[in-house]
């Protein structure tokens, strides 16, 4: 009788096993869906749209980019939290996801919902200042704040953006008096930048072809290091300044999941996402769109992202930035 049963316990847990992995072995059985919190045409938007027509060869199903914008990204986010974790919703979303969890009291969703699959893309910040600005690098520009106070003013893509965060963490460190300008969006911000409206903005390197203008001076970038893309451009972590010795802005992309997903079938999703990202098209495709090829495990994107809350939660708090 024990033997029996001993017999029937190991041929459960062999079905179950087997079940378990059903999910993976069969995926997708039906079109995925990746939900971009943000607005069609934005750079997350692009991005998203690179990864998905590569899956949809792959997965010989129809990936769709589904935009859901609004309420800095809290719409789509929550969304992708609320969706059942058989892998056919996907979330490509960017620093607001982990922005919000300072900046919303109250969040309409349980950021552990959301289980980190890997960074697609980065995208570092270069700190750029309108060519009558008599600063030719970092510690000029500092010099010049503190020579000057409240005469200095950085533009931003809006209250509680990366470029709005950036610039704080900026002023924070080196103790300037920096008076921001919040926009509705780059566009505006570069406008006024390039007009002489305001002083300097945190932005990506698309706004390099204004430098190339003359109309722009770029004084540093917020990597760790000098990129391939731009050699010449000083990290602002290496112009000199100790209070910025470790100074790093811009932005991830990166995929999330429900949490409830079964982990043989994050691991075949992430696996196939890699196998896509791994690729010199998509690669190229990648640098084409301004942004930085990276790929992560799942395990350093989860601890990549603990660092991100740690870094910026207390600049948020002490600057006191709010979305209104």
């Amino acid at each position: 009788m024990f033997t029996r049963r001993f017999s029937i316990g190991i041929a459960a847990l062999f079905c179950a096993a087997a079940a378990y992995a059903q999910p993976a072995q069969n995926f997708p059985t039906k079109p995925v869906q990746i939900i971009v919190p943000y607005a069609a045409g934005g750079v997350t938007d692009i991005l998203a749209r690179i990864v998905a027509l590569r899956l949809t060869d792959k997965w010989k199903q129809p990936v769709i980019v589904d935009n859901r914008p609004g309420a800095g990204t809290v719409i789509g986010t929550a969304a992708a939290a609320r969706a059942p974790g058989d892998g056919h919703t996907l979330l490509i979303t960017a620093f607001g996801y982990t922005a919000n969890q300072i900046l919303v009291p109250n969040l309409p969703y349980n950021p552990q919902a959301l289980a980190p699959l890997s960074i697609l893309a980065d995208s570092y910040s270069y700190l750029y200042v309108n060519s009558a600005v008599p600063a030719n690098n970092v510690p000029e520009l500092i010099a010049y704040a503190k020579a000057n106070p409240g005469k200095l003013t950085f533009a931003s893509s809006g209250n509680g953006s990366s470029p709005h965060i950036a610039a704080e963490l900026f002023a924070w460190r080196t103790g300037i008096d920096m008076i921001h300008v919040p926009y509705k969006g780059n566009g505006p911000a570069i406008n006024d930048l390039v007009g002489g409206q305001v002083s300097a903005l945190f932005d990506t390197v698309a706004t390099m072809s204004f430098v190339n203008s003359g109309k722009l001076k770029v004084l540093g970038i917020g990597s760790p290091k000098p990129i391939a893309r731009s050699p010449n451009v000083v990290p602002i972590a290496k112009s000199g300044v100790p209070a910025l010795a470790d100074f790093t802005a811009g932005g991830w992309f990166g995929m999330f999941l429900p949490s409830s997903t079964p982990v043989e079938l994050q691991k075949k999703i992430y696996a196939d996402v890699r196998a896509v990202l791994e690729t010199k098209e998509v690669h190229e495709a990648i640098l084409k769109a301004g942004l930085e090829p990276a790929l992560m495990s799942q395990a350093d994107f989860a601890a990549y992202l603990k660092k991100d809350l740690e870094t910026w939660g207390p600049v948020i708090r002490e600057r006191k930035i709010r979305l209104d």
